[in-house]
């Protein structure tokens, strides 16, 4: 028979039972979309009704591949959400954690992805969006608007 049209499930670390390629196939379809974390990917797989077992070794194995990673998502959730609209890490810190992203990595990336440069220019957009919308009139309140917005009084100050 000429293997090429062989349909039969491959054995070994990354398809043994046809139940676990099915959950990995599940969780590469979702990684393809967009970057997930773990808990993301985990309980979008639950809700596929795959065992908190298989869950966890496709989980695990995926990570080991470098096809899920806490890092990538951080820096792509960081540059996506302040395409649509520039926050200060504190803000963003808060975000990742209500996204069940892991905090000491988060942390440690937001701290890398925030350079002075970056956090400049963040400062600077949310400034002319806060003019362009109306919602300050003086300078205090530019600043406590972009307090809100999680930006430091450092980062703030220094950027004015």
């Amino acid at each position: 028979m000429d293997t090429k049209y062989n349909k039969k499930e491959p054995s070994g670390k990354k398809g043994g039972s046809s139940v676990s390629r099915t959950c990995r196939d599940q969780a590469l379809v979702y990684l393809s979309m967009r970057e997930h974390n773990r808990r993301e990917l985990s309980l979008k797989l639950r809700t596929k009704n795959y065992s908190s077992d298989e869950i966890e070794r496709t989980l695990d194995e995926l990570e080991d591949d470098g096809l899920l990673s806490e890092v990538r998502y951080v820096q792509a959730f960081v540059r996506s959400n302040n395409r649509r609209h520039p926050e200060g890490k504190a803000l963003v810190l808060r975000r990742l954690a209500a996204k069940g992203a892991d905090r000491e990595t988060s942390g440690q990336t937001v701290d890398e992805v925030y350079t002075r440069e970056y956090t400049a220019s963040l400062v600077s957009q949310a400034r002319a969006q806060i003019l362009k919308k109306g919602r300050a009139e003086t300078e205090e309140d530019i600043r406590f608007e972009l307090r809100k917005l999680g930006f430091s009084n450092n980062d703030v100050t220094n950027n004015e």
